[in-house]
């Protein structure tokens, strides 16, 4: 089953600035022309194998190429706009459909916190929620002791030596995180509202917006399924 992109006849776009640092993020609502044939193409791909090699606690299974493409040709202008990329070429990227399916009791310490995907400026990760109400959103965080709230690459090092000690004094945080924490500060909350997607650099702390009671599902139906793409961004 071949899915091209087709924009929403109602899109609309917004481009917000968070926390201190100003970090843009795009909120497009009604992206998808028909986001149920997204779900239904998920649901015949399921079961979704373990995702391989990430954080990311869950399954995931591919995107279908030609929507992946048209998504990102469609979104270029405004990708480049938002996130002051100027005339940078796209040289890689990635695009799966996603399920969070692992208990809050089997995570693993860096599942438990916000996360950078890539110190790169150029990593672009989206995010189009595709799932049910009530499935839970998308949170960014600053780090407390070091007021982050991007981690770049001449910042990871010290990161890493105030998060560890931090996690020495407070101890291991439980389950998915879902606010405020002694370690972490919530800076920005997005509801997963249907067919909605979100655009932030990779760099930003963010975590998936959980509640302690998350029961995950590996249908593509009834889970919390997102449509991840991860875009680029390199000087020519």
């Amino acid at each position: 089953m071949t899915l091209d992109f087709r924009p929403h006849g109602r899109i609309t776009a917004r481009t917000d600035r968070i926390g201190a640092e100003g970090s843009p993020v795009l909120v497009i609502d009604n992206f998808a022309a028909d986001p149920q044939a997204l779900v239904d193409h998920a649901a015949a791909l399921a079961p979704f194998p373990p995702a391989a090699q990430t954080f990311y606690p869950g399954v995931r299974a591919p995107v279908p190429m030609p929507f992946a493409q048209g998504a990102h040709a469609y979104l270029d202008a405004a990708l480049r706009q938002a996130f002051d990329l100027g005339d940078q070429a796209v040289v890689s990227g990635g695009w799966d459909f996603s399920l969070v399916t692992r208990p809050p009791t089997e995570l693993t310490l860096r599942q438990r916190m916000p996360h950078i995907d890539s110190t790169h400026p150029g990593n672009l990760a989206l995010l189009l929620y595709l799932a049910p109400v009530g499935q839970g959103g998308t949170g960014f965080y600053r780090h407390r002791s070091t007021g982050y709230e991007t981690v770049t690459e001449d910042r990871f090092d010290l990161y890493e030596s105030r998060l560890k000690a931090d996690i020495a004094a407070f101890g291991e945080p439980r389950g998915y995180i879902c606010g405020d924490s002694p370690v972490f500060e919530r800076i920005a909350d997005y509801e997963a509202v249907f067919n909605r997607m979100l655009v932030y650099r990779s760099r930003n702390l963010h975590s998936a917006s959980l509640a302690p009671g998350f029961i995950g599902s590996p249908d593509p139906r009834m889970g919390r399924l997102t449509l991840n793409l991860f875009l680029h961004f390199r000087p020519r």
